[in-house]
């Protein structure tokens, strides 16, 4: 008859302890991580400070917190964190035990291997009885993250022809003509636009005249990524590596040329994570407020076409009025390409074609007004 109480009571006090638990246990049990910087750049090292802290008198026996990244955060292994990766996401698991009034404050370091945005997200926090019969789960989603820029491509590291012809530009920003400031006129050259006869001097003389223009300090380049691998690709891209390669150098190219004073634009016919932007065109505009915008469009693009390249330079052509100058980063010129960037020089438009294959820059090609 003994043992019968002893076992009725101890089954009293764990049906109690695992209701007590179950009901109190996630009470002013406060959980929050956080980056300490707003961005950085692939290969940084950043810390994420992750704080546990248990605002109560009653302990909590087990805690198992789960959470979730998108790959391309290497963090360095440490004890208590379980990590499994997959193609996309890698899952957290970590495990606490909790006194009252305890705070645990955790510090991961965390290469950044791939550029991004990366989103705190939702975590996962299960805790229950001291025998682990009841459970009870919690989930949380955490405002924040961090968005890692593209490496810029030094000067020195990008091949040959677009090196020489980023040193052509900065020559040209000095002399090139300023279409408001006319200064005579002069016989007309091959590449000269129609517009720019002087129809009562080509009268006179006898010969096609045309405006002679002032010089200007002034410059602007326009730089557009071709998101596709191949002319024939449809919607994701197979091989990123030409791709990212070139993202690397958008990124070298706007940040070299705006240290110089030359305004830079950017657009691309892929799309952003999440659909974020409509539209990923940057107009051309100088300083460090456009090269930090420039380098969130390169971090949130994914190899996801919008448009083909095509018709993306095709609205292009109709937006821009001003003659400006242009390199287009892609992997292929097809016919009905090339037969479009025409188009661009007939308008007064300096084109220059930079290909891309796999981690390097195969050719140059340059369509000059």
């Amino acid at each position: 008859m003994g043992a019968y109480w002893i076992l009725l009571i101890a089954a009293v006090i764990i049906f109690l302890q695992g209701m007590i638990f179950k009901r109190m246990a996630l009470k002013k049990l406060t959980y929050s991580r956080s980056f300490k910087a707003s961005f950085c750049y692939e290969g940084d090292s950043i810390e994420l400070i992750e704080t546990i802290e248990n605002r109560k008198a009653l302990p909590v026996p087990w805690l198992r917190v789960e959470s979730q990244f998108r790959t391309g955060l290497a963090f360095e292994s440490q004890l208590n964190l379980n990590i499994s990766e997959g193609q996309y996401n890698q899952n957290h698991k970590s495990f606490f035990s909790l006194l009252p009034w305890t705070k645990i404050v955790r510090r991961h370091r965390i290469t950044a291997k791939q550029r991004g945005v990366y989103r705190l997200g939702t975590v996962s926090m299960t805790t229950g009885d001291l025998l682990g019969i009841q459970s009870v789960v919690q989930s949380m989603t955490l405002a924040g993250g961090i968005t890692v820029y593209p490496r810029p491509l030094d000067v020195s590291e990008m091949e040959l022809p677009v090196r020489t012809w980023i040193g052509e530009l900065l020559v040209r920003r000095w002399i090139m003509e300023d279409p408001f400031h006319i200064s005579g006129v002069r016989e007309y050259r091959s590449g000269d636009p129609m517009k720019d006869i002087q129809w009562k001097a080509t009268a006179r003389t006898g010969s096609l005249q045309v405006y002679r223009r002032d010089t200007t300090a002034d410059c602007r380049l326009m730089i557009y990524l071709n998101i596709e691998d191949h002319e024939g690709m449809w919607t994701k891209v197979t091989r990123p590596e030409p791709i990212e390669y070139g993202i690397r150098l958008a990124a070298g190219i706007s940040a070299h040329l705006l240290s110089q004073g030359i305004e830079v634009g950017f657009g691309t016919n892929g799309a952003v994570e999440d659909g974020e932007e409509q539209d990923m065109l940057l107009p051309a505009a100088g300083g460090e407020g456009q090269q930090k915008l420039i380098l969130e469009r390169l971090a949130k693009l994914e190899l996801t076409r919008k448009l083909s390249f095509h018709d993306y330079l095709l609205s292009m052509l109709e937006r821009q009025e001003e003659s400006v100058d242009m390199i287009l980063l892609t992997t292929y010129v097809s016919p009905r390409l090339e037969a479009l960037l025409e188009r661009f020089r007939m308008k007064g438009h300096s084109v220059e074609v930079t290909l891309l294959e796999d981690g390097m820059i195969v050719a140059g090609k340059e369509v000059s007004a």
